[in-house]
């Protein structure tokens, strides 16, 4: 689907939008990295930045239903698939941009305080956090089209504490059992076959969600 006018339109209101909340959130992030600089634990951070950012997101479904803002917002010449296409490519915007820059700056630490990681082990341990956000999207998005901010809300922190829970939990039994995560996660992800399937699950999943949240969308009356 490529992006029309009205898409582009769409990702520039949701831009001067998040304006306010971009500051925030970088204070947060500059906070956290400078936290993980001094443990090391970079590859940590890279994931961090790139699902709080992605959560971003969410904030704009709350701006466009204000005083029934999206009864007024489909009165102009933007399709409702437009609308959620614009979404799903704002979101992988905010997961993408952050942690490029983050994975950026964290080698470099990495580098200064020469932790002795090479670039393709570093690579493979900090990529999963992207598809991870990118499923996270996927899983949110719906939420937020069929049920709104209050609703969908209580599902999405059940859904980032228990993941933040499973995460905490794995941390804690790999430094128990002396077992080096990264490295883990390196050798799994550089298998050629496991990689390839997972990316085409990921593929399917965020397809699945922009249909299923096109439907949802579309027989909604606002």
């Amino acid at each position: 689907m490529a992006m029309s006018r009205s898409v582009k339109g769409l990702m520039v209101k949701d831009f001067q939008l998040m304006k306010s909340q971009m500051k925030l959130f970088f204070i947060v992030l500059i906070f956290w990295g400078v936290i993980m600089a001094g443990s090391l634990n970079m590859t940590f951070f890279v994931g961090y930045s790139a699902l709080l950012c992605s959560f971003m997101l969410i904030s704009t479904f709350s701006y466009d239903a204000f005083e029934n803002g999206n009864a007024y917002l489909f009165t102009l010449p933007v399709s409702r698939r437009d609308y959620i296409f614009e979404k799903f490519v704002f979101g992988f915007l905010l997961a993408t941009v952050p942690f490029l820059l983050s994975s950026a700056v964290s080698w470099v630490v990495l580098v200064i305080n020469r932790s002795g990681m090479h670039f393709g082990e570093y690579c493979l341990s900090v990529a999963p956090a992207l598809p991870l956000a990118y499923l996270l999207l996927a899983v949110e998005i719906p939420l937020q089209v069929k049920f709104g901010q209050e609703k969908s809300r209580i599902v999405s922190f059940l859904m980032i504490g228990g993941i933040s829970a499973a995460m905490g939990m794995a941390g804690v039994l790999t430094e128990q059992l002396g077992i080096d995560g990264a490295k883990v996660i390196s050798n799994i992800a550089g298998i050629g076959i496991g990689g390839v399937i997972a990316l085409a699950v990921v593929i399917l999943l965020v397809l699945l969600s922009y249909r299923i949240s096109c439907r949802i969308i579309e027989k909604k009356e606002f």
